[in-house]
């Protein structure tokens, strides 16, 4: 009789494990400038901190900075816009708009272009003073690890609840078509990895559209804009693709883990019905042996 091969969860994780550093590696040899590629922008992403600029320089920045600070003046212009515009709003009528209405609409865009033009004369100000350090500071390159940070985080975000929610939804209808927990967990993982996919993919998208008007607000000149860009860019593409295989290396494993417990369970579950005793327990008929007699 052939004799069964018995793989623990842990052993199965171990081997998925093995075998998929083992692809990766052969993968990474066959394409070696991806791999550099990748392997300099996680560097970049790392310990990229921008040049260090001298304390006399740093003070007169964050001085400069403090002075061009205009978030008084926009509050409270965008408070004002703020409420023409709600009383415009309960003015109108359905198909009308009478004196007191017109009055209130050009009041409206009056604030609105009173509180552009004061958001453009803030970002002209600080436009300024950031081109005495340049984009390639510590205060540039700080600016931009926040800019990213708060877009991967918000990619972050948007996977998660949306995961949260298929998980609901997934476990309401899984009532219906009698599935096991495996299979709902297996489904919500493959939805949990599309969603991180997705809401990551779409945070480095939004990156990349703020990442101009960032540098530019540095007035680099165009070779040091690009080279900065390309640098950014880089950096950030390395950390989502580093963060999104280390979920699908996690999860593979883990799938490998949830199979050879399921596999196990089965096993046992066989053992049982075949065992006699645990027949005669769950109500089983006896089986009826006949003696042969010479």
């Amino acid at each position: 009789m052939p004799t069964e091969i018995v793989v623990s969860p842990g052993e199965a994780a171990g081997a998925a494990v093995a075998v998929l550093a083992k692809k990766v590696a052969s993968t990474a040899k066959e394409n070696p400038k991806i791999t550099g590629l990748w392997g300099t922008g996680l560097l970049l992403t790392l310990f990229a901190t921008g040049f260090r600029v001298s304390q006399e320089v740093a003070a007169t920045y964050e001085t400069d900075m403090a002075r061009a600070d205009m978030s008084d003046e926009i509050r409270r212009a965008a408070r004002r816009f703020t409420q023409l515009d709600e009383e415009y709003y309960y003015s109108r009528g359905w198909f009308s708009c009478d004196k007191q209405c017109q009055r209130l609409k050009v009041a409206v865009e009056d604030a609105r272009r009173h509180l552009e033009f004061v958001q453009r004369e803030e970002a002209a100000k600080m436009s300024d003073v950031k081109a005495t350090v340049g984009i390639f500071s510590e205060f540039g390159v700080a600016e931009t690890r926040e800019q990213f940070w708060s877009s991967f985080a918000g990619g972050q975000s948007f996977a998660k609840r949306q995961s949260m929610w298929d998980l609901l939804f997934i476990g309401l209808s899984s009532t219906s078509r009698d599935e096991n927990t495996i299979s709902i967990l297996l489904r919500w993982l493959v939805q949990l990895l599309f969603n991180f996919t997705i809401g990551l993919v779409g945070a480095l998208i939004a990156f990349a559209w703020k990442l101009w008007s960032l540098v530019a607000s540095y007035q680099p000149d165009p070779a040091t804009a690009i080279t900065f860009a390309v640098c950014a860019l880089l950096a950030a593409t390395s950390m989502v693709a580093t963060y999104l295989f280390a979920l699908y290396f996690c999860a593979a494993s883990g799938v490998a883990a949830v199979s050879a417990a399921a596999m196990a369970q089965a096993r046992i579950e066989g053992d049982r019905a075949r065992d006699p005793r645990y027949r005669v327990q769950q109500g089983y008929p006896r089986q009826q042996y006949r003696r042969r007699y010479d």
